[in-house]
């Protein structure tokens, strides 16, 4: 056999056509074995579906319910704070009245003369009802039913400026057997005391 025979018998065993074609056959096979494997397994594909849509119920559910509590929890919120608005005005609008203001006029005109009423004389309920209602706001704030902020920003000045007057009155309410401590009172003008203002000074 002549060389141009040798290379022709070569290449008879080594087309590229032939190796195509084999490749083609083997990837028709392939597909057709994965369907077969789908087609034999149906219970095994229905039961992935079914898994995967319950994972995506499973997720979806706790995101409404994440998204609920957030709604639920605002609304909370806006109300308590709503509750709180309106019960710092109802005591405002009664510690602004002018029998209250009497009262207190009444209390730091006692406390420079060092001449409390006693028990049974007109000052007496004047000074008292303007102080209950000062106690009745400091047990409003104790409790969270008012904004701390709120009733220091509008009456820590008042309340501070009346600290002292109001202990010389209790220790004179003491010396007329007269036993309430107004706790929560105290505790607020020490808080008034205490605290520093930020507002604006005059000139800025």
């Amino acid at each position: 056999m002549d060389l141009r025979g040798i290379v022709a018998d070569k290449c008879s065993h080594y087309s590229p056509f032939g190796s195509g074609l084999a490749f083609a056959q083997n990837g028709s096979s392939t597909v057709v074995a994965a369907e077969g494997f789908w087609t034999a397994n149906k219970d095994l594909l229905a039961l992935i579906v079914s898994l995967a849509a319950l994972l995506f119920s499973i997720v979806a559910t706790s995101q409404n319910i994440r998204a609920t509590r957030k709604i639920a929890e605002d609304a909370a919120d806006n109300a308590a704070a709503m509750a709180r608005t309106a019960t710092y005005q109802r005591i405002h609008e009664l510690l602004v009245d002018s029998k209250a203001a009497a009262g207190r006029r009444h209390l730091f005109q006692a406390a420079a003369a060092n001449n409390f009423p006693r028990l049974g004389d007109p000052g007496w309920d004047e000074i008292n009802y303007s102080l209950a209602l000062y106690d009745t706001m400091a047990g409003y704030l104790a409790r969270g039913q008012v904004d701390k902020a709120v009733v220091m920003d509008a009456w820590h000045h008042p309340l501070a400026n009346i600290a002292a007057p109001v202990r010389a009155f209790m220790a004179h309410r003491r010396g007329e057997n007269v036993r309430q401590p107004w706790a929560h009172l105290m505790e607020l003008l020490a808080a008034a005391e205490r605290h520093r203002c930020t507002c604006p000074t005059i000139g800025d």
